[in-house]
């Protein structure tokens, strides 16, 4: 296929692969930003293993609820435990993400195998991402928890970036960060969980890492951090799934090789030139 024929396919065949690959790598560097920001990376693969295993669980016979509901529900119950025990002390942060990984991929493994031969099919197409069959109500339950997200972060985007960046001036200056933590976590919960049941886990917990941390090998400036990382979240996507037309590879992994090729050359720049602000 020529390059023209490639992109006429992917707007009028695959819009909402195009469009959705897009808006989820934008949420996704956003809210990377804040989560590389806070130290927990680990938190990302955490809740898209999570909302897995909430979509799993309603493939079983005696739960007759929507796979989105169910990766949604648990997702957010999953964060209102998690989001009290990192802001602890007993416990160190990777301990806590870690038992919940590693319970929610068991639990997923044990559930798998009482499920129906095609159902565990589907969950495993899920997990590979399928973005070229991205549906349009899954496309649009995303756009909406999109702009929840996006609206939230308007109203209280100090409030969010002092906590992230500077937890300590935070405390100094009063901020509630228990509660800040919290609703940041539910909002990064939701938009993961989304996120996954549409363009599979590879997907968004790349998108949550590779753009920050591109973004910050080129400046420590936190608006052009957002920016960057927003940046790479929206052209990483679309050159991807080009090249996954013309090479005949998977999307989801065409695409976040684009994002670590990004993340190579930020890596090689900032060794090369002096650090800029």
């Amino acid at each position: 296929m020529s390059p023209t024929e490639i992109l006429t396919t992917l707007f009028s065949e695959f819009p909402y692969a195009l469009y959705g690959s897009i808006l989820v790598g934008i949420a996704c560097a956003f809210l990377g930003v804040h989560i590389v920001a806070k130290r927990v990376v680990f938190l990302g693969a955490v809740l898209t293993q999570v909302s897995v295993l909430g979509l799993t669980l309603t493939f079983l016979p005696f739960i007759a609820i929507p796979h989105t509901l169910g990766a949604l529900g648990a997702t957010l119950a999953t964060v209102v435990i998690i989001s009290r025990l990192l802001t602890g002390k007993k416990i160190p942060r990777d301990a806590v993400l870690g038992v919940v990984f590693v319970t929610s991929v068991t639990a997923r493994l044990l559930i798998l195998q009482k499920t129906a031969r095609v159902e565990v099919a589907e969950i495993e197409n899920l997990l590979r991402g399928d973005i070229l069959f991205v549906t349009p109500e899954i496309f649009y339950l995303m756009l909406t928890g999109f702009v929840i997200a996006a609206v939230a972060h308007l109203l209280f985007y100090k409030e969010f970036t002092f906590v992230s960046f500077d937890p300590d001036t935070a405390a100094a200056q009063g901020y509630r960060a228990g509660t800040w933590e919290m609703v940041f976590y539910l909002i990064a919960g939701m938009v993961i969980s989304l996120a996954t049941h549409m363009v599979g886990d590879l997907f968004v917990f790349g998108f949550l890492v590779i753009p920050p941390v591109t973004a910050l090998l080129l400046t420590r400036n936190v608006r052009a951090i957002v920016l960057i990382a927003v940046s790479i979240g929206v052209v990483a996507p679309v050159i991807g799934l080009y090249l996954a037309f013309l090479l005949d590879v998977p999307a989801s992994p065409a695409i976040v090789g684009v994002a670590s090729a990004g993340l190579a050359g930020a890596w090689l720049w900032s060794t090369a030139a002096p650090r800029r602000a």
